[in-house]
């Protein structure tokens, strides 16, 4: 018996053995169908709030008052919410998680996976990596999953303090990708704050991938470029691209 936690759900997914998937999967969905009227409930509340405040400030609908702070039109987003569901089908036959290439991946400790980040983003220079050690190793980090603690990953902080991080780290490659994307939001935040008033310090989430999907970027390319051989290159071209299209994924969604 394994206990399914929200840190070791998608390595659980990334199992060569497809029973391992099936039943993560399902204890994991079985969990939450115990709570659908809650979740139903809350989320129908968020709906109605959202719909109160879209009619209380002139919009014609809660949807151009989401977009209207990114200056989105709603054609945009209508057409990139198409697209998706055109191609779901093409989505709906592959496990998103396993690598479609053999078991190449290996354990990885966060101290090792710190090292291989401050590598891969190299040529952000000397400063840049000065503060992701500063950021490593000065408690900006809250590394490990705990009891009672929100699963996922995120950057966060307030206007005058460094950023904070939030991992759930597990010893994997999916996990160094991690650390090094939410440092790229850390540092993007940190010299905002330094260099903006308070007022312009704050940035839209179309901004805000752009530091982190670059520090992604940058690692790939680190790691094929000292990669042993062609099964480990397959394994993280993979691997990335498969990080690249959920991203585009949850971002349409």
């Amino acid at each position: 018996p394994v206990e399914i936690t929200h840190g070791k759900y998608v390595k659980l997914l990334e199992s060569q053995n497809r029973d391992v998937r099936k039943a993560a999967f399902e204890g994991l969905y079985e969990s939450y169908g115990k709570f659908k009227n809650t979740l139903a409930a809350t989320y129908r509340a968020n709906v109605k709030q959202a719909g109160f405040f879209a009619k209380a400030r002139k919009y014609e609908s809660s949807l151009k008052a989401a977009l209207a702070g990114s200056h989105i039109p709603v054609e945009v987003y209508d057409s990139l919410i198409e697209s998706v569901h055109a191609h779901l089908p093409a989505l709906h036959e592959y496990d998103l998680y396993v690598p479609m290439v053999g078991e190449a991946d290996k354990k990885i400790p966060y101290e090792e996976a710190k090292e291989i980040v401050l590598n891969g983003l190299a040529p952000l220079g000397e400063d840049y990596q000065e503060l992701l050690r500063k950021g490593f190793n000065e408690g900006w980090i809250d590394v490990y999953e705990n009891e009672g603690k929100r699963s996922g990953a995120y950057s966060w902080g307030a206007y005058g303090t460094h950023p904070y991080v939030l991992l759930n780290y597990q010893d994997n490659l999916n996990n160094v990708f991690t650390l090094a994307h939410e440092m790229g939001h850390a540092l993007h935040s940190y010299h905002s704050d330094e260099t903006q008033d308070y007022i312009y310090a704050g940035y839209k989430i179309f901004v805000a991938e752009v530091a982190s999907t670059c520090n992604e970027a940058l690692l790939i390319r680190y790691l094929l470029d000292h990669s042993k051989d062609d099964v480990e290159k397959a394994y993280l071209l993979n691997y990335f691209l498969e990080q690249f299209r959920s991203t585009l994924f949850r971002q349409t969604m």
